[in-house]
């Protein structure tokens, strides 16, 4: 029994040793096995290992991984080379193609075989010169291992190391790259077909080719190395001039400019212990005040300054009601004293108390420390004064609970919708609306102007988004693709793009000019509730019921054959909020997004 197990051990390591493309020769032998080391020889192996080289530093084990990893990270190294700017764009385009063929080659090796015909057709078509149309056809013939392993052609590309000759700034720009993600499949490639030599001479760089053995009709010439069109200098009176500095540089911004945008900072804000139901929270445009509604009827407000919340005294407090039995230790010249000195005291929050159900919204106007608009369960809209934190007015016309409320930017109108199937338009000067929208036919959950305040979006749940003209109230685009009710919407500053998301879980950004859906982005695994596009336009938060707040790149083009996920490609990245449900998100100046919630 000890001796078969031995005799599995020894034909392992040979088999290790054979993908590894050692020859018998450089086995270790079973005599050679040495069980102890002393120290003097254990230190002098170590520090002859320790003299590093480009192949040692490329030196990892036999090539592994499934198929997405496969494709994802030849995707991002095709990016990286691509994107590449001079002079290591012309330096690092020839390694594309032997990259391609191995990592296709080895799909097929490991038997996946569907994986890697999408592979090849997905990315074939980056290589349209002429040489490498003869070996990309023999590619695709290929269907399992066994035509690996029989094909003449294949045998002697990878018998033959592909070998290139880069500068030392080249080298190490690329060994940044594959050091930043996981690319250990790309390593592997280089560690076992491609050899690379690192020159000091930048002429040898420059006219160096691909010293690779022709092959019999597999590649025709042996120069591989073609420039890009952002590389190739300019020609006056039949000379090819350097390019200069500003066009270099002109290049190098273009590209910085396309990368994927930056992501910003979280500042999360998270409500505990709310007994009371946290039906929604805001914070004022001015980032000085932030609020919460209950369904206890209540509306919090709580300073984000260091400073208390201070009130003034107003002629008549309708919130304090003096009773007979205030009177029996006190006389009425007293306790009005009493009453005034308590009203003035400052607090860290105001609550501010007068509707008679759940309070669904509320919105700070352009400076926070004046007033603050909230919608209720009972139909109405409320104007606090949060000087005097008081009620300054009441606004009736809805006929049914009223969901959301949004005030346009200039201050001058607001707007509401409700349960009623309704959306009303409203000035704050009149305690009637202006103008009723009609056409859902379900709740209208949700509403936004357009940062030009003449077009109003809503989302109702007969899962439709219409596009309204303010002034004349009639729709001009109606959306329509959702599986669910619309709960949030979000207008890009640009006013080109509009977002919107509800039950569904799926966030659908529509071109305004067109009415048409630009993408279709996946990733939350429940309802979507809130929405913002940061100042640029580029980059969507979204957040809701799954407590995790993500970050779409909105300008990023996919391909339409790319492979279906849990999400979509756009995804920058995901911050879960351990246990808080997102309520409220909008970006602040510097990169900033802010995001609130309670805790589940």
């Amino acid at each position: 029994m000890k001796r078969s197990k031995n005799d599995h051990i020894r034909s392992t390591i040979s088999r290790y040793f054979k993908r590894r493309q050692f020859v018998e020769s450089e086995m270790p032998a079973r005599k050679d096995a040495q069980r102890e080391q002393s120290v003097t020889d254990m230190s002098v192996r170590r520090r002859t290992r320790s003299r590093t080289s480009v192949e040692n530093s490329l030196a990892l084990t036999s090539i592994s991984g499934d198929a997405t990893a496969c494709d994802q990270q030849f995707t991002r190294m095709k990016a990286f080379i691509l994107g590449a700017s001079a002079p290591y764009h012309t330096e690092l385009q020839p390694l594309l193609f032997p990259l391609f063929a191995h990592t296709y080659l080895e799909m097929l090796s490991n038997g996946q075989k569907v994986p890697a015909q999408k592979f090849h057709e997905r990315h074939s078509e980056t290589f349209k010169e002429e040489q490498y149309q003869s070996f990309i056809k023999v590619l695709k013939k290929l269907e399992a291992k066994s035509d690996v392993l029989t094909t003449k052609e294949v045998i002697e590309f990878r018998e033959h190391r592909f070998i290139l000759n880069l500068s030392e700034e080249s080298f190490h720009y690329m060994m940044l790259h594959l050091k930043a993600e996981d690319n250990m499949i790309m390593l592997q490639i280089f560690n076992q077909y491609i050899k690379i030599n690192v020159v000091q001479d930048a002429g040898a760089v420059c006219g160096s080719k691909l010293e690779m053995k022709q092959l019999p009709d597999v590649l025709a010439e042996s120069q591989l190395i073609k420039e890009s069109p952002a590389s190739v200098a300019p020609v006056i009176d039949g000379q090819q001039q350097e390019p200069t500095l500003e066009d270099e540089l002109a290049v190098a911004i273009k590209a910085v400019r396309e990368l994927p945008p930056c992501l910003p900072s979280i500042c999360f804000f998270t409500f505990l212990n709310t007994y009371q139901g946290l039906c929604s929270s805001t914070i004022s445009i001015d980032k000085k005040r932030l609020s919460g509604c209950f369904e206890d009827s209540s509306i919090l407000v709580w300073n984000l300054e260091p400073d208390l919340l201070t009130r003034t005294t107003s002629e008549c407090d309708v919130s304090k009601i003096v009773l007979a039995a205030d009177y029996i230790h006190c006389l009425e010249d007293e306790i009005k004293d009493k009453v005034f000195s308590r009203s003035t005291q400052s607090t860290e929050t105001a609550k501010l108390v007068g509707h008679r159900g759940p309070v669904y919204k509320s919105r700070f106007l352009s400076d926070s420390k004046t007033y603050l608009l909230s919608c209720s369960e009972d139909s109405t809209i409320r104007l606090w004064n949060l000087g005097t934190q008081t009620n300054a007015s009441l606004y009736v016309g809805h006929s049914s609970a009223v969901w959301d409320v949004n005030i346009s930017s200039t201050d001058t109108w607001f707007a509401s919708c409700s349960h009623d199937t309704t959306a009303k338009l409203w000035t704050f000067e009149r305690t009637y609306p202006l103008r009723s929208y009609i056409g859902h036919t379900f709740d209208v959950d949700c509403l936004d102007f357009h940062p030009n305040n003449n077009y109003l979006a809503t989302g109702s749940g007969d899962k439709t988004v219409r596009f309204w003209s303010v002034s004349e109230g009639r729709t001009v685009r109606l959306l329509q693709g959702h599986r669910g009710s619309v709960l949030a919407l979000a207008f890009s500053p640009n006013g080109k793009l509009l977002a919107s998301a509800g039950e569904d879980r799926r966030i659908r950004v529509w071109d305004l000019g067109s009415g048409q859906v630009l993408k279709d982005l996946r990733g939350h695994s429940d309802t979507v509730f809130a929405l913002a596009f940061d100042d640029t336009s580029s980059i969507l938060a979204s957040g809701g019921a799954d407590c995790c707040v993500r970050l779409w790149d909105i300008q990023k083009t996919t391909d339409s054959q790319q492979i279906e996920g849990h999400s979509s490609p756009e995804l920058l990245g995901a911050f879960p909020t351990k246990s808080a449900l997102l309520s409220y998100l909008r970006f602040a100046p510097y990169n900033i997004l802010l995001a609130a919630g309670a805790s589940s």
